[in-house]
């Protein structure tokens, strides 16, 4: 949908430490092989800081740096993509209490790694319908044992941890939101589901770290390498091709684009080659030393683009979600100006690029 009169007025991290590659791969906890093909350099890892309170230091951020007063925050979404740290319990709210309080619906979205560009999809017509001025985005994941290992549960990626908070509002920002367009292909509901194990009454019953790779090799060997490969690319290009459509600009006009933290050759043949870009253009060099942030990748590496002073007055930016399911998000943004958010009191992290 194209949109009016919206705009990103704040963003916000809450970024770790990075913890370097090299490490894991002599302690035989992350493959020699993969390490070698993936080019990952560090993954950021939170020192047992809840990812809810991750996602309350950079709504924080977020609200100050908008100059939005937490009255004018009519709704709030928080979207993850693993544990929050309760069973059985309402994130949003935690996240809402300690950020914004007030009365606004508090909303959790668990749309894994798409969560965050849903999550502002979703946002946009609430603020036009005219209930409220602005509302505050969260994210916030930590992937930690005995449920999860950030470097082997899963297959071309390896996991980081951290918050990232947009605050969505009528009116001036950093930047207007042009468009935004999210679809989905149901038909790989299956690549994450354990469909040999069946359902099971309670999580994490085997006591050890989630085994998304085989789920995947058992899904990708029925369906077929090409098959799945060509079906995915299909599906993200028709939603990019519809989002710059609905915003009225072309993939030449993007100035950068900010694509999920992946390995490189998984980045590559999910995202570089069907859309015919160029990594230079991308994040890549910042996403290696972060890692996969769950839902919040975009968010995080739109906040750095505008810490590290790379985007102008007039730049547009394209925004890509993808998640599992399988989802497709995607945004246009064109930016507005250009903030102060570097040196001692951005209390954020900026892994080098």
């Amino acid at each position: 949908m194209r949109w009016n009169d919206i705009c990103i007025a704040g963003l916000g991290t809450r970024l770790p430490s990075p913890q370097p590659a090299e490490p894991a791969v002599r302690e035989d906890r992350y493959s020699s092989q993969e390490y070698k093909d993936n080019e990952l350099v560090s993954v950021l890892v939170g020192d047992g800081e809840p990812a809810v309170d991750m996602a309350v230091v950079a709504g924080r951020q977020a609200l100050a740096r908008s100059g939005r007063p937490a009255e004018d925050i009519g709704l709030l979404l928080h979207a993850h993509t693993y544990h929050q740290g309760e069973d059985l319990w309402t994130p949003a709210t935690y996240v809402q209490q300690h950020t914004v309080g007030g009365d606004a619906p508090s909303v959790a979205l668990n749309q894994a790694c798409d969560g965050g560009m849903v999550s502002l999809h979703l946002a946009v017509p609430h603020l036009l319908a005219g209930t409220a001025s602005a509302a505050l985005l969260t994210t916030g994941d930590r992937f930690c044992s005995p449920g999860f290992d950030r470097w082997s549960s899963d297959l071309g990626l390896a996991f980081g941890d951290g918050g990232t908070a947009m605050v969505a509002a009528r009116g001036e920002g950093v930047a207007r939101i042009l468009a935004t367009h999210s679809s989905s292909d149901p038909s790989f509901e299956a690549l994450y589901r354990d469909t040999e194990r069946g359902f099971t009454d309670a999580p994490h019953l085997a006591g050890t770290p989630l085994d998304l790779r085989r789920r995947k090799l058992r899904f990708v060997r029925q369906e077929g390498v090409d098959s799945v490969m060509e079906r995915l690319a299909k599906g993200l290009v028709a939603n990019v091709e519809q989002v710059l459509d609905e915003a009225g600009v072309s993939m030449d006009q993007m100035a950068r684009l900010v694509l999920p933290n992946l390995g490189k050759p998984l980045l590559s043949w999910q995202l570089l080659a069907p859309l015919k870009i160029d990594p230079a253009r991308t994040v890549w060099e910042w996403g290696r030393r972060t890692g996969h942030l769950g839902a919040g990748d975009q968010c995080a590496g739109l906040t750095y683009l505008f810490e590290s002073g790379q985007l102008r007055r007039g730049d547009l930016v394209l925004l890509v979600g993808v998640g599992i399911g399988y989802c497709w998000t995607t945004a246009v943004l064109q930016v507005q100006g250009v903030p102060d958010w570097s040196g001692p009191d951005a209390e954020t992290l900026r892994v080098a690029g």
